[in-house]
């Protein structure tokens, strides 16, 4: 069977297309003991563009992803379990995948074709470059009430595959996002995707509850948002941040991982090596400085919790940016058609 293009507007350069791989040899053997699907991000930026087929007459344990994940079904037909419901999926039904559900694909006849999937998967700092703010909170919150509030199946009948397709098409585009200017592509690529799932969430009334609930609870933990940004390099406690929302510690520590899927130190960590990172890109103080300006106690933390954030040390991070300040800074361009890879 061979798959046709789709004409593309020839607003964007061709990349070389990327070839259909089969599930069993790339996804299944990533599922750990533990059934955590554990994607294997390459380069310094978490974010992957893959073309699946999903032949699933071999059966996978229901397993739970350790990432984000927005899966296109482009042909084929499979059935689809979640928790405790089940149903089948096909042509232009959209998975929307958090890291907290467990699901996986079944067949539905031992004579049936294999389904074609395009997947986007990515971790939460593709979006907010580790430590969220603002409005990135309810571009992520679709992941977390899809499954409880709404079912994680977009059917084809709500014609977003063709806009949720151009979008992935565009962010393919720009990995391994090596520039400044790329990542900043795939953060804003990535934003209007996850509007248009809000958008369809939104119709749900118990998802509008949830939305509800999470902003009070967001807005309740605002005095540490705002206290962060102007004193995120000096010590806190999470009994000083508590304080400060009028809220008792573990109230709030169970607050703030409703809001932001992460605990206080992770978040603070994360914040800090925002910070870092201006500071590296823009300045030539030494990293002992920078990270001191951050907010780390030492130079060996900072770059340990650097590394493990960014899978880069400070210094190659700064290397990048210099590299990177001679290329050519394009504008982001419209989205187009997407173009789906030839059959093998």
């Amino acid at each position: 069977m061979s798959v046709q293009s789709l004409p593309t507007s020839g607003i964007m350069s061709a990349k070389p297309d990327q070839t259909w791989e089969r599930a069993q040899f790339f996804v299944d053997q990533q599922i750990n003991g533990e059934r955590q699907h554990v994607w294997p991000f390459s380069g310094s930026y978490p974010v992957d563009v893959r073309f699946l087929i999903l032949d699933r007459r071999r059966s996978v344990p229901v397993h739970c992803p350790d990432h984000l994940e927005i899966v296109v079904f482009e042909s084929g037909k499979l059935g689809y379990e979640v928790g405790d419901r089940s149903c089948a999926v096909g042509k232009h039904d959209i998975l929307v995948v958090g890291d907290r559900l467990r699901h996986r694909c079944v067949p539905l006849a031992s004579s049936q074709t294999e389904a074609r999937t395009v997947v986007l998967s990515f971790l939460p700092e593709t979006l907010h470059m580790g430590a969220p703010t603002g409005d990135d909170f309810q571009y992520l919150m679709p992941f977390s009430v899809y499954g409880a509030a709404v079912p994680n199946v977009i059917p084809a009948k709500t014609h977003l595959a063709n806009e949720v397709l151009d979008l992935i098409e565009r962010i393919r585009h720009e990995i391994p996002a090596e520039t400044e200017r790329s990542r900043l592509a795939i953060r804003t690529y990535l934003k209007m995707l996850l509007l248009q799932l809000v958008g369809h969430c939104s119709e749900f009334r118990q998802a509008r509850a949830e939305f509800s609930k999470r902003s009070e609870a967001r807005e309740r933990l605002s005095p540490i948002f705002g206290h962060l940004e102007h004193h995120y390099d000096e010590p806190i406690r999470v009994t000083e941040a508590a304080r400060l929302c009028h809220v008792s510690p573990c109230c709030f520590m169970s607050l703030f991982k409703e809001v932001t899927g992460q605990s206080f130190v992770a978040y603070l960590n994360g914040y800090r090596v925002v910070q870092a990172k201006g500071l590296l890109a823009s300045t030539k103080k030494p990293i002992s400085e920078v990270s001191l300006e951050a907010g780390f106690c030492n130079q060996s933390y900072f770059t340990m919790v650097f590394r493990r954030l960014t899978s880069m040390t400070p210094l190659a991070y700064r290397l990048q940016c210099g590299d990177a300040a001679g290329t050519n800074q394009t504008a982001v361009s419209p989205p187009s058609t997407v173009k789906i890879p030839p059959t093998q």
